[in-house]
């Protein structure tokens, strides 16, 4: 644990939290972690970053009032910054884990997600989690879920639901019937030779393996106190679809931080448009 990006440079280091609660059965593994406050501090800047893509945003913004000629001008660009929606506590809480299974899981994301919202209330279809998982040199397909929940329940219906619970969710993605459009996805998003190398190898594992050779993530990310309960009951559901050479790994991250107020503690103090 604690290994930077094996392919890009990754995210600034980020201590580890605390592991509370850990099990495996059979292809799944799962645990709970406890994200302390000083964690939450050394989050904010990539945790705001990977939420809003605020480097691109920032130069899309900065070019578009070059464009501008007069104050009429100047002022519509205001106001069109100014209708654009502040993403939503789910999309801190997918952005969240993207950063920290970067940081801990050798996650390499070739694509920032919030760069494919195209309407005020984008849920964008098929897997939250599309990219690379390098490690030991090699690299295998990453999919996966992610759920957020301050639902006292425990497992919270995010993860136990259906349709839409997060282990029906990862249930599908081990079917084939979506792969292609993740792979094509994947592919068109690789921007260097290094992540091509690394796509290809991962792509030629799947392929090998007939389609079963990859990871499958499953997050949850809460505002609640941890309870092994969350992931256990549905780990075990899931392990009767997952088999090797499929790997699951259902992780649970615990926040000091109310859902309600993911979005203001991320980019507090976070330098925006100007």
């Amino acid at each position: 644990m604690g290994e930077d990006n094996a392919v890009d440079g990754g995210v600034p280091r980020i201590s580890d939290g605390i592991e509370v609660y850990t099990g495996a059965d059979g292809a799944v593994t799962w645990s709970g972690v406890e994200l302390t406050v000083d964690v939450m501090r050394e989050l904010q800047a990539p945790w705001a970053e990977r939420a809003g893509d605020l480097t691109a945003n920032r130069d899309i913004v900065t070019e578009l009032r070059s464009l501008a000629t007069t104050d009429m001008e100047t002022t519509f660009i205001g106001t069109l910054l100014a209708a654009e929606p502040e993403p939503k506590d789910w999309q801190y809480g997918e952005a969240l884990a993207e950063v920290l299974l970067e940081h801990w899981h050798g996650a390499v994301w070739l694509w920032d997600g919030a760069r494919d919202r195209r309407t005020r209330k984008a849920s964008l279809p098929g897997a939250d989690l599309v990219g690379l998982c390098v490690a030991d040199g090699s690299a295998t397909l990453l999919f996966g879920e992610v759920k957020s929940s301050s639902e006292v329940k425990s497992p919270p219906k995010v993860v136990t639901g259906s349709p839409d619970g997060m282990i029906e969710q990862l249930k599908r993605l081990t079917q084939v019937n979506d792969h292609m459009t993740l792979l094509k996805w994947l592919r068109h998003r690789c921007r260097t030779e290094e992540h091509i190398s690394a796509y290809q190898t991962a792509a030629r594992r799947f392929i090998h393996s007939s389609g079963k050779d990859f990871r499958l993530f499953g997050c949850l990310v809460r505002d609640t106190a941890p309870l092994s309960t969350d992931l256990s009951g549905p780990a075990a559901e899931l392990a009767k679809t997952v088999v090797e050479p499929m790997h699951a790994l259902l992780t649970a991250w615990y926040l000091p931080i109310a859902k309600a107020t993911w979005p203001t503690y991320a980019t507090s103090g976070v330098g925006d448009d100007g």
